[in-house]
Parts: C-alpha cells; sequence; structure tokens
C-alpha cells in the first residue's frame, strides 16, 4: 500500500500544472483501485499504470484538443469503452439508459417499436414489436440498419441508436436499411408512436384448438398467459399452440415461470454457469403443472433469449414439439446479464443527490435442462416447415393473431412507404436494445454527433460484410400456423385411437401440401 500512495503522490503533483478535472479524474480513479482491490501484485502494478495513463490522456484531451470537451462526456466515453472489450450485451448505463430499460420491462413507450443488438460489428434487427410502425413499414429480422438520418451507424453504439430512433410521438425517422437479397439498400421513413406492448394474445381455434401468443416476457406474462390459457381450457380446448415467433425476449423470471405451467415439480427448466458461485444456478419447477395437454411451440429466428429458454425446456422434457422454418434455427441469444447499480454517479437530480446509474454485465450462459448451450446457437426445432420466399416479411405485414393494430398519432397514421415490401439476474432485449436479449426505449434525447466514416473509392460498404442466414420466406397465409393446426389435428385423432403422447409427432413430416421453399 506504501509504494501505490508514493506512486499517486507523483500523480498529482503532476497533475497541479494541469487543470482541476484533471485532479479529479485521478481522485477518482484512486477510489476505483481502492473498491476493486486486485488480489495480486501483478494486477496493483497494472491498476496504478492504468491510472497514470488515464489520467494522462485525460489532461492532454482537456487541455489541447481543438475544441473545448466537456469532461463529463470525456469520463463517461472511457466507461462505455471498456465494455467493447467485452460482448455486444455488456453496457455501462447512465441514468437514460437505466431510466429505459425500466420503461422496457414494463410495456410503454414511445418510438419506432423494434428490438435491435449489435451482431457482428452491426446494428441489427432481432424483430419488430407487433403492431408497431416498425412493423407497418415491413423492416424484419436480420435488417441491418446502416444510415440514420443521413448518418452512418458505422461505429456507432447500440445506445446512440436507440437515442437517434426513439422520440416523440408523431415525429418522423429515416433510416437506410441493409437487406440480403436486395441490390441496394432500402429506405424507410418511419413515425414514431406511443407503444403498448400487449404480453400475451389468445383465442380459439378450430377443432378446439387453443392459440397462445406470448409477443414479449414482461412483468405481467406468466399472469396472463395463466389467465388466457385457463379461459381457453374453460371453452374446451383440448390441445394447444404457442406461439414465441418474433418473441426477443424479456425477463428471464417470467421465462422460468412460463415453463413452469408445463413441467412436473422439480424438473429443471434452464441452469447457468458463470465465474461466480453465484451465478451457477439450477432453476426448476416449483408447481405442479397446470397445462398439460398436447403442444406445439412455433419459433423462428426472431424468437430470441426468454424465448428459447422456454423451447429448450419443453423440447428437453418432450413436453412440447417446436416447430419453425426449415433450415433456421432460433436467434441464439444465450448469456445473462446482471444488472449491477452503482454507488457512484456521474449526474445529480435537481435536489443534488447522485442519479442511478447502473453496468449491465454478462456474468453467465445458459443451458437447456439437457445442458445444451444456446448462445449463438439457437434452438433447433423439432418440424422444418418450408416457407414461400419473403413469407415471413408479408406475414409481419399482414400481423399475427393477436396483434394490435398500428398505433395511431396525434398527427397521422404510421405510413408504409413504396419501398417496403415488407431479482437477480435478468435479461433485457433492445429500441430496445437486448435482450434480454433484453436492450430499450430512452426519452427523446440525441444521442451524440459521429463523424462519417471514411471510405477508400471502391472498397466494400462496411455493412455488405456481414453474414445473414438467407431468408425464406410471395403468397399470404401465415404457413407455420396452419401445418401446425393440421399436425394437431392428426395428432388427436391418432391420440384418440392410442392413447399416445403429443411428443410422438416430432417425427411427423409436414402435410404434401406444404408450399416449397424458393
Amino acid at each position: 500500500m506504501r509504494s501505490f500512495m508514493k506512486k499517486v503522490t507523483v500523480v498529482d503533483r503532476w497533475l497541479l500544472g494541469g487543470s482541476v478535472a484533471s485532479l479529479v479524474v485521478a481522485l477518482m480513479l484512486v477510489g476505483m483501485r481502492l473498491d476493486a482491490a486486485p488480489k495480486t501484485d501483478s494486477d496493483n502494478e497494472e491498476f496504478v499504470r492504468f491510472i497514470d495513463v488515464s489520467a494522462e490522456v485525460y489532461r492532454e484531451i482537456r487541455g489541447k484538443y481543438v475544441d473545448d470537451v466537456e469532461g463529463r462526456k470525456v469520463l463517461e466515453a472511457a466507461l462505455q469503452g471498456m465494455f467493447t472489450a467485452l460482448d455486444e450485451h455488456s453496457q455501462y448505463m447512465d441514468p437514460r439508459t437505466l431510466d429505459s430499460l425500466n420503461k422496457d420491462t414494463g410495456g410503454n413507450f414511445s418510438g419506432i417499436g423494434i428490438h435491435i443488438t449489435q451482431r457482428q460489428g452491426l446494428l441489427t434487427v432481432i424483430a419488430p414489436i407487433p403492431g408497431s410502425p416498425s412493423q407497418a413499414v415491413g423492416l424484419l429480422p436480420w435488417d441491418r440498419i446502416i444510415e440514420i438520418e443521413g448518418e452512418t451507424t458505422e461505429g456507432m453504439t447500440l445506445q446512440d441508436a436507440v437515442d437517434k430512433l426513439t422520440g416523440p410521438s408523431g415525429t418522423q425517422v429515416t433510416i437506410k436499411v441493409f437487406r440480403e437479397g436486395e441490390p441496394e439498400p432500402l429506405e424507410f421513413t418511419i413515425t414514431r408512436a406511443t407503444i403498448k406492448i400487449e404480453s400475451v394474445a389468445s383465442q380459439m381455434l378450430e377443432s378446439n384448438i387453443a392459440y397462445i401468443r406470448i409477443v414479449r416476457f414482461s412483468e405481467s406474462t406468466t399472469a396472463d398467459m395463466r389467465r388466457a390459457f385457463l379461459d381457453l381450457k374453460a371453452q374446451g380446448a383440448t390441445s394447444l399452440v404457442l406461439d414465441l415467433r418474433f418473441n426477443t425476449g424479456g425477463l428471464l423470471r417470467e421465462a422460468i415461470e412460463v415453463s413452469d405451467l408445463f413441467l412436473p415439480k422439480h424438473e429443471i427448466i434452464v441452469s447457468t454457469n458463470g465465474r461466480l458461485k453465484s451465478q451457477k444456478r439450477e432453476y426448476r419447477a416449483v408447481e405442479d403443472p397446470i397445462i398439460t395437454m398436447p403442444t406445439f411451440v412455433l419459433v423462428n429466428e426472431g424468437s430470441a433469449s426468454a424465448s428459447e429458454i422456454v423451447a429448450g425446456a419443453l423440447q428437453d422434457h418432450k413436453r412440447a414439439v417446436i416447430i419453425g422454418p426449415k433450415g433456421k434455427n432460433t436467434f441464439g441469444k444465450g448469456s445473462v446479464q446482471t444488472i449491477e447499480q452503482l454507488r457512484h454517479s456521474l449526474y445529480d437530480d435537481e435536489d443534488g443527490n447522485p442519479k442511478a446509474s447502473a453496468i449491465r454485465l454478462t456474468t453467465a450462459r445458459y443451458y437447456t435442462p439437457s445442458g445444451r448451450t444456446i448462445h449463438h446457437i439457437g434452438i433447433t426445432p423439432d418440424i422444418g416447415i418450408p416457407l414461400p420466399k419473403n413469407h415471413e416479411r408479408d406475414l409481419l405485414r399482414h400481423g399475427l393473431l393477436g396483434d394490435t393494430t398500428i398505433p395511431t398519432t396525434a398527427d397521422e397514421q404510421p405510413e408504409t412507404p413504396e419501398s417496403a415490401n415488407p431479482d437477480g439476474t435478468e435479461e433485457t432485449p433492445s429500441e430496445s436494445i437486448e435482450l434480454n436479449e433484453q436492450p430499450a426505449p430512452v426519452t427523446p434525447e440525441e444521442g451524440s454527433e459521429q463523424p462519417e466514416a471514411p471510405k477508400t473509392e471502391g472498397s466494400e460498404p462496411f455493412y455488405s460484410k456481414a453474414t445473414k442466414p438467407a431468408i425464406v420466406e410471395d403468397k399470404f397465409e401465415d404457413v407455420m400456423l396452419n401445418e401446425a393446426i393440421k399436425m394437431m389435428k392428426i395428432h388427436m385423432i391418432l391420440e384418440a385411437g392410442s392413447g399416445a403422447n403429443a411428443t410422438k409427432v416430432a417425427s411427423a413430416e409436414p402435410a404434401p401440401d406444404t408450399p416449397e421453399a424458393n
């Protein structure tokens, strides 16, 4: 400790010739040093060198940069920069971002209605929110947003992108997207709206088949799911189709509790494994199941995080048959993010009290009951349904069962441009940032300006380097749902004759009149 204090004294003396702000940052870093408590002499030395370098760089920027720079802005950028060495889901959360996360999990916000993430360094659409302006104009999963209001997204942080996409209801934002298979980027002008995300939609289909769609795993999902199921069962439902398509995730506890509705008491639902002992956990069913009827689960590439937990648990326990597009897995978001509120903040409220800030840190990965990881792999469906070309694009534009009406604003209805052809550990998606998938709508403040990245003449655009699974999606009908209904009818006939379990259908082939993929 004596050698450390001696070195800090040297740094302090050096800073006396610079700005007061430089002294502040050095003291802040010293506080970080004391809190961090490195375990070895090597860690101590490395951290002290970090203090020296950080303080020197800060002083040079504040004293010599061509324009006057707000100290807090530099410090905040430094904090955010730490997370670039990690994964796309870890981040520093200033008070505004933390507030956005709380709004997102509550299910109410104003924006264009889209879940996005960073994939291969590119701003990637996970899925548009059902009934949102983004769905109305035809945005699709795996679209890469390459410009927002004419500004390239190359090098743009996820939170800055969210800041630019969200805003007051009735305002507009223009984006440009790269879509695999399109000769040129597509441009969309989207009118923002106040969006209410309904957690669960349900109705009775033909042949007493219950249909329940989970749109988002928010605070009321399990209660809504239980209520919907009991209502349909009272109407005579004898089988269930659970639709998790385009569901980008949400709260971990809700995914566990929804799974608990299907599985016998004490059966494992999901496990997590990380460096800390607290992250090595198993989550098990704690109640007797209330849903015991034959069940098919619909998924696609837009099913992420919490959706994958439910699908994986039901699949491993052979409690349901998982149906998806042929040759496609779910999104593959299988990491755990822990939200840790910080004791310190760079921001104060109007009374001078520190505003809450936090970090969102990947602390573990999910594993299905059989021990499979889903991270960057996803859930492989038991049955793959060939889909017509552009099918999922048309499906989003027409709406899935239970989709809410596209919201109106005080001034206008969102327009479809001609170019459009269509707790502890919790997760959060994103305009929402996410997943937990699980990132988040924010208050309408402008993000920081990002300079256009220099481009070499003849060089390949940054966004074209991304890989994307081919879209197997022209005529409109909900092919997957129709096939699930056909297979369920066949299964119920067979079950009536032999008492076979629903999971026996896993080896069945799609009906002969299934449209061929293009």
